[in-house]
């Protein structure tokens, strides 16, 4: 009796909660996510586990506003995180996006902000830059802006620019170099890769790596994860080289996150952490945040790139935004405000991306539905797991959706395809699901 007592009370000790345990588990998994995209930045994913007995259904507008009572409640909350890659001197911010978790919808969406965004210089930054007595260019990219600032007003200036840019706040940054980058790689022992296209260019002669891939899947450990990432000569420019992020960002972030990988390669998430990271999210908002925490659903995921086209302006490349269609995708993602109805037409547009898209392969290519995920996903569009449709095959794909005016935003992308309201074959799991059609390829 006497063991069974002493082993009851060490099984409750195990059980303590340790704040610093919990505070690195929810910062290095922050962290290793973040690092994962484009060579080196970092992202912040959250997921609200079940309902809260005397929760508030308040919806928190900014996570920065957030007490330790709101936490506890786990009342919703809206959380924007300003996400930085530097280069290896660490002045020039090779990678930007911004992460942002809606508990409410629980979802997670990224955008991407080109690093060639033409952007004039905000009024706040430009005060700082004068106070310090530093040079600018009042037109620039906008990655110029961190370089402008220095090391260290540099995260401070790029996320005023960056506020100025969406018209929205930033509640934190976090900010990863290269070499981060290739160890979180190392610490899950590689990932596997769909290489989309033969991949080479030298630029050893700046002191950079040998970019040297072929075309097809392969497994890439940490140096060559750099070279996926920081490859640059696509046909569409930068826009191309941010799709083959993302895309890398599903195959690794399944890896990061698991629970037994952060248990694994906790040691080195920890060192990582320290020598490579740089972020404003302290142990008091870890802990805060942690009551949010229960596990990653890859499917809750959107991701897509600021609207707008690459152009010269005189002799230099630049990203120019689409200013409309910037306010239009800022407010369908960080507000949740659905599109306006173009003047003299009817009903509601369109946009399936706040909808979850299960893929079905009724086809016969073997591996299309993923493919077709992946593209979507590529677009901004926040999909399931793909599977095999075992029912009737057609010729034509099938858009199945639960509403009438769902989904018609989706047949462009299929040689034929029809929408459908069917809700009673559309799962729990998903809004919409797409059987394809054999005439697919």
């Amino acid at each position: 009796m006497a063991e069974n007592r002493r082993g009851r009370r060490m099984a409750k000790r195990k059980k303590k909660f340790n704040p610093f345990k919990t505070f690195f588990k929810i910062v290095c998994s922050m962290v290793s996510v973040f690092m994962v995209l484009a060579g080196g930045a970092a992202f912040a994913y959250y997921k609200v586990t079940g309902d809260v007995p005397f929760s508030n259904q308040e919806i928190i507008q900014s996570a920065s506003d957030m007490n330790l009572l709101d936490a506890f409640l786990k009342r919703d909350i809206k959380m924007n995180v300003a996400v930085f890659g530097v280069d290896k001197d660490g002045t020039r911010t090779d990678v930007i996006f911004v992460a942002h978790y809606d508990s409410a919808q629980k979802s997670i969406n990224l955008v991407s902000l080109p690093r060639d965004t033409r952007v004039s210089i905000c009024d706040e930054v430009r005060e700082n830059l004068n106070k310090e007595g530093r040079s600018y260019n009042q037109v620039a990219k906008l990655n110029a802006v961190h370089s402008y600032s220095g090391k260290e007003m540099g995260p401070k200036n790029a996320v005023l620019q960056i506020e100025d840019l969406l018209g929205i706040k930033i509640d934190h940054y976090v900010k990863v170099d290269l070499e981060g980058f290739r160890e979180i790689v190392d610490a899950v022992g590689g990932v596997d890769v769909d290489v989309p296209q033969d991949m080479h260019w030298d630029m050893r002669d700046t002191g950079d790596p040998l970019i040297d891939l072929k075309k097809g899947m392969q497994h890439l450990d940490g140096e060559k994860a750099e070279q996926l990432v920081r490859f640059r000569r696509y046909a569409d420019g930068d826009v191309g080289r941010i799709q083959v992020q993302q895309l890398f960002l599903k195959a690794l972030a399944e890896k990061v996150l698991s629970t037994e990988s952060i248990i694994k390669n906790l040691p080195d998430y920890i060192k990582i952490f320290y020598q490579h990271v740089e972020t404003d999210v302290t142990l008091t908002d870890a802990l805060k945040y942690a009551n949010y925490i229960n596990k990653l659903d890859m499917s809750r995921i959107s991701m897509e790139t600021l609207p707008g086209v690459g152009q010269y302006v005189g002799n230099v490349s630049y990203f120019l935004h689409d200013a409309d269609a910037t306010k239009e995708m800022v407010d369908r993602v960080f507000y949740n405000v659905a599109p306006a109805v173009p003047e003299g037409e009817t009903g509601t547009p369109a946009d399936s991306k706040s909808l979850l898209i299960e893929v079905s392969n009724g086809g016969n290519v073997i591996g299309l539905a993923g493919r077709v995920s992946e593209k979507l996903a590529a677009e901004g569009y926040r999909m399931a797991e793909a599977t095999t449709y075992n029912g009737e095959q057609k010729n034509y794909t099938r858009i199945q959706v639960k509403e009438a005016g769902a989904g018609s935003d989706l047949v462009q992308y299929f040689n034929k395809a029809e929408v459908e309201v069917a809700p009673s074959e559309i799962g729990a799991n998903a809004d919409i699901r797409i059987i394809l059609g054999t005439n697919e390829q």
